[in-house]
This record gives C-alpha cells, structure tokens and sequence, in this order.
C-alpha cells in the first residue's frame, strides 16, 4: 500500500493510503491539476497523468479519455507561481522606466527575487516563478548600478564644478 502526499497551497498533504486519496478524489478535494507523489514516482505529477489514481473515470470520460477542458498544453505544468517572483520581477519593470529612482525598486526587486528562487527550490510542492524571479534579479541589480553610476557621475560633476567655477 503506498503513501499519496498532494499539493494544496503550497504545502505538502500527507501521507494518505490509497483508500484515502481515492477517497479524496471523488469528493472533489483533488482536481485534475494536484500535483501528487507517492515513493516510487521520479517526481511531483499533476493527478491526471497519474494512472493508477486518473484511471477508472475518476477524472476521466466513461471511454478513458481526458475531458478536452483537462488537457495540458506541451510542457505547461500545472500550479502555483511564487508571489515573491511576481514581485520581483514588477519592481524591475517598474523601476527601469522609473529612470531616476531606479535603485528605490532595485533594491525590493533583488531582494524578492533571492527570496523567491530560495523558497522555490526548498518547497515540497512544485512552484512556478523561477525565470520571473531571476528577470526582477537581472533588472533590480541593473537598476542598482545604473543608480551607483548616477550618484557617482553627478558626485564627479559637482565637485569639479566646485573646484573649477
């Protein structure tokens, strides 16, 4: 008998044995979209591409085909996306066409990106959000030394202006 964990917002559920999990499933605590894992699997799978507990029109048709509104797109996997990566990456949009100030959301952008691609990497449960959070870390240190470069340019300018009127 083996021991079913599922992802339900971001945390890790279980170990359920397979009465349970099947339980679960026809009650509709599961969608077709839970990623599951039991000892054996290579890997966190959404429920629907998992035979042993899609099979048998739990979240099939009566003919054992998935319903079309089911079907993944290639190389889409189901889940949740870090906010912090969401984060990060808006506050480097944003910051770069912010010019001058540019370092204010450089800053938060760096910050919530490292936060994100760390929580990302130690969550049990797959989370989505790695290429936002490294785009809001490319973008936040860009914006950083693009800020330095200014502060240094205008620090230059003011004091040859000084010496020199």
């Amino acid at each position: 008998m083996a021991n079913w964990y599922y992802g339900e917002n971001g945390q890790q559920q279980g170990p359920f044995d397979d009465v349970a999990i099947r339980q679960a499933i026809s009650e509709g605590k599961l969608t077709p979209y839970t990623m599951v894992w039991r000892e054996g699997m290579p890997g966190w799978m959404p429920l629907l591409q998992v035979p042993e507990l899609s099979g048998g029109g739990m979240v099939s048709d009566q003919t054992g085909n998935l319903p079309p509104q089911y079907a993944l797109p290639y190389g889409v996997m189901p889940g949740t996306t870090s906010g912090l990566a969401i984060a990060s990456m808006v506050c480097g949009i944003v910051g770069i066409f912010l010019c001058y100030f540019a370092g204010l959301l450089g800053v938060p952008a760096v910050i919530c990106g490292h936060m994100a691609l760390n929580r990302i990497s130690q969550s049990p449960v797959p989370v989505g959000g790695r290429g936002m959070a490294i785009t809001g870390l490319i973008l936040g240190y860009l914006e950083i030394v693009i800020s330095a470069g200014i502060i240094v340019f205008a620090s230059i300018a003011i004091s040859r202006a000084a010496l020199h009127p």
